[in-house]
């Protein structure tokens, strides 16, 4: 007998340290993995969204300029007609000091009324450029001859003798023209001729200065932009990585529970110490190939769409395609803690913890809660789902916590086992009770399964996903309200989980 104690202990105490090592392994590596790659998105955030804002900057720019350019044209071009007009009965070519004079007045109020006050008003005469600034009325030639000079350098104008810009614009043949530089603060020069007017041979024109100043919102935007984003990610990949650790914890909580639950066994004098070897292993190995496999299909799914995310961030991705990968994300997180839920809910029933906490509730809602809460993160087959629940439907006495866990159990199983199909959830009162039906078109179960789908741990033949303890909590819950479960199927047609509840 003590030697059988002894070794019992021995042998529980490296079973339980074996479990603690592996999910202590699997916690550090998730959790460094989720910290690098965390790390790397930052940086890439903040390198690549500077790159596309200036790259989005450089595409508006070229259609921006182009339409002021165009706006400018067609204000000065009227303009023109306005002033050939008021002046062409005063026209003498020997006043042209006086036009200018008269040009320049007039344009001031002009352009002023056009908003147009970040600009320069020019006439090019026979006695050169005269200048005035229409926000501040007073002549701004170091203005215009920057505006030359940039214009100059980009070369955006007919440069075929290499000379300077203020020289093509003083003999250029053209009527009616104009040209831009995006660099520096941003010039756009147009002009007009005043002899399309009977006017004699003079030349007005408009610059317009800090055409740039827009780019400078845009960046402090994106400066904003990128902040709030990181912020954001920051927020996500905290939040996964505690919901990792929950659920990671709580599986290491049931592996703890199991792990004394098997070594009592394993101490019974009555059982020789090679039996109790023997099913403590294929218990152990069952339940770690179960768990791990449910387990290591969700961490792969968020470790693949977290190194997508990682990626189309450093490809400067679209923003919302990287939100929807993060969902994704989440989705997964939330499938794990539905497993560990499970889990935790059969070792409480196996140990008699489990404690219903009775009051009023509508089936109605508790179904909705659980489908807005549930279904987008289980539905992978495209199924659709049909509710046919009466608003009038009587309240029954139960614990609405347990009863979702009914829902999630039975709506899961048939998504599961359906694709392409229909989940119908019905509800109605019999006799003082209220009857729900969980229907689907789906795989159906087999007459050789059908007599063990209650068992602890039974998943059927055919079934290669989930621990088997979805029905066994299910039936459970339902004894435990008063109520009865039961299952009728066809195999290729469907299957339909019906329960009861008393009503309140």
């Amino acid at each position: 007998m003590k030697k059988d104690s002894s070794q019992s202990r021995s042998l529980r105490k490296r079973l339980l340290i074996t479990l603690i090592t592996c999910l202590l392994t699997v916690l550090i590596i998730c959790a460094s993995m989720f910290e690098l790659i965390y790390k790397q998105t930052e940086r890439n955030v903040d390198t690549h969204f500077s790159e596309f804002s200036d790259e989005a900057i450089s595409v508006v720019s070229d259609s921006l300029y182009q339409r002021n350019m165009a706006n400018m044209q067609t204000v000065l071009h009227c303009f023109c007609g306005q002033m050939s007009e008021r002046l062409s009965g005063q026209y003498n070519e020997g006043l042209t000091f006086d036009y200018s004079f008269a040009y320049k007045s007039e344009a001031r109020s002009y352009f002023k009324d056009a908003m147009m006050t970040n600009c320069i008003f020019f006439v090019i005469s026979d006695i050169g450029i005269r200048t005035t600034d229409i926000t501040t009325e007073e002549s701004n030639d170091e203005k215009m001859l920057e505006a030359f000079d940039e214009m100059t350098k980009s070369g955006n104008y007919r440069n075929n003798d290499s000379q300077t810009y203020e020289f093509y614009l003083c003999h250029s043949d053209e009527e009616r023209n104009g040209s831009y530089t995006k660099e520096g603060e941003g010039f756009i020069i147009v002009w007009d001729e005043m002899s399309a007017y009977s006017l004699g041979e003079r030349r007005v024109g408009l610059i317009m200065y800090d055409s740039n100043n827009w780019v400078k919102q845009v960046n402090e935007v994106a400066v904003n932009e990128t902040s709030r984003l990181t912020e954001s990610m920051d927020k996500l990949f905290v939040k996964y990585i505690y919901m990792m650790l929950i659920a990671v914890a709580g599986v290491l909580l049931v592996f703890i529970v199991i792990s004394a639950i098997l070594s009592k066994k394993l101490a019974d004098p009555v059982i020789s110490e090679h039996d109790m070897l023997v099913k403590i292993n294929e218990m152990k190995t069952t339940f770690l190939s179960d768990a791990s496999h449910e387990l290591k299909t969700p961490l792969a799914t968020v470790s693949g769409y977290a190194q997508n995310a990682e990626m189309d961030l450093a490809n400067g991705g679209n923003t919302a395609l990287i939100q929807e990968k993060l969902k994704r994300i989440s989705s997964e997180a939330n499938r794990m803690a539905l497993m560990v839920t499970q889990i935790l809910d059969a070792t409480r029933i196996e140990e008699g913890r489990m404690v219903l906490e009775l009051a009023p509730c509508d089936i109605e809602n508790i179904v909705r809660e659980t489908v807005e809460t549930y279904f987008a993160v289980l539905n992978k087959n495209n199924n659709k789902l049909a509710l046919r629940i009466p608003l009038e439907l009587p309240k029954v006495n139960a614990d609405s916590s347990r009863l979702q866990r009914v829902f999630v159990n039975l709506i899961s199983n048939a998504l599961k086992h359906t694709k392409n199909g229909t989940i119908l959830v019905k509800a109605e009162e019999e006799n003082n009770f209220i009857k729900v039906t969980v229907k689907d078109t789906g795989s159906g179960i087999s007459e050789e399964d059908l007599p063990h789908i209650w068992e602890r741990y039974y998943k059927g033949k055919h079934s290669e996903t989930g621990t088997g303890l979805g029905l066994f909590i299910c039936k459970f819950i339902i004894e435990s309200h008063g109520g009865k479960i039961w299952v009728e199927s066809e195999v290729e047609k469907g299957t339909a989980f019906m329960f009861t509840l008393p009503v309140q």
